[in-house]
């Protein structure tokens, strides 16, 4: 039943870059090639949860028998199988139920090593169609498709934790960036501290010294007292800089000239 060719077409997928969808999809097209069914129903395992759900069906019914009886790993006969090591054969099945009309069955758990990867169901109608001697043939198609299984949960596992990774890699980036604006606004507000302390040490005397002159001055000499007016006046424009600088909170820049920014002073 299982050939070498069908083995290497399956592990050939594995090379493929498709989707979870296209890769199920994928397995199944070879599946049909060599195996006859009417549905067949592939269970995967969701390792969070352990729940077998079904990640790809063929044909007009889902393949797990006895869907009402609950089991470990989930309903019906899948959820039991699920327990097993080896393909499970029903070659002949009596008894009519309304939802399923198989008569001869395949439930084949994915094991790939000690871990679970899922179930593997084929229905047929008629009776005896699947054979105890196809079970070897059955426990190597499992091997193929349980890898197959695993490589995608492994893929989706490091495609997770690529993300974390990422959004790991954003954060620190981010409070690296907070970290160094921290310290420019630290090493700033120093500079506008030792800036402003150095200012006002000789405007301060400069501003001693003119209302000395003005009054020296007095009406005497007018231009004089207009010049030192002037002086006063930018004297007095540096000082305002000055306390602007000292209660500066924010450190921000704008436009002074084109091309040219400046600490804004508010």
């Amino acid at each position: 039943m299982i050939s070498l060719e069908f083995l290497q077409k399956i592990g050939a997928i594995l090379q493929q870059s498709l989707s979870d969808e296209e890769t199920y999809s994928a397995v199944f097209n070879i599946l049909d090639e060599v195996i006859e069914y009417d549905a067949a129903t592939l269970f995967v395992i969701d390792p969070d949860t352990e729940a077998l759900n079904v990640a790809e069906s063929r044909g007009s019914q889902v393949v797990n028998l006895a869907s009402d009886v609950s089991f470990t790993r989930g309903g019906g006969l899948s959820g039991w199988v699920a327990s097993q090591r080896e393909p499970i054969i029903l070659s002949t099945m009596s008894g009519g139920n309304s939802r399923h009309d198989f008569k001869s069955l395949i439930s084949i758990p994915l094991w790939a090593g000690d871990a679970l990867e899922g179930v593997l169901n084929l229905g047929h109608r008629e009776s005896g169609f699947y054979k105890p001697e196809h079970k070897p043939d059955l426990q190597q198609l499992g091997t193929q498709v349980s890898l197959i299984v695993e490589q995608l949960r492994l893929r989706a596992e490091l495609h997770e934790k690529n993300k974390l990774l990422e959004s790991a890699i954003q954060e620190l980036q981010e409070t690296q960036n907070a970290l160094v604006e921290k310290e420019r606004l630290a090493a700033m507000g120093q500079l506008v501290v030792r800036v402003n302390h150095e200012i006002n040490n000789p405007l301060t005397i400069i501003l001693s010294f003119l209302d000395v002159l003005m009054k020296q001055c007095g009406d005497d000499h007018p231009d004089v007292a207009d010049t030192i007016t002037k002086m006063r006046e930018a004297a007095d424009r540096i000082q305002e800089l000055t306390k602007k600088l000292e209660n500066l909170q924010t450190y921000e820049t704008e436009e002074y000239l084109e091309g040219v920014k400046m600490l804004k002073l508010n």
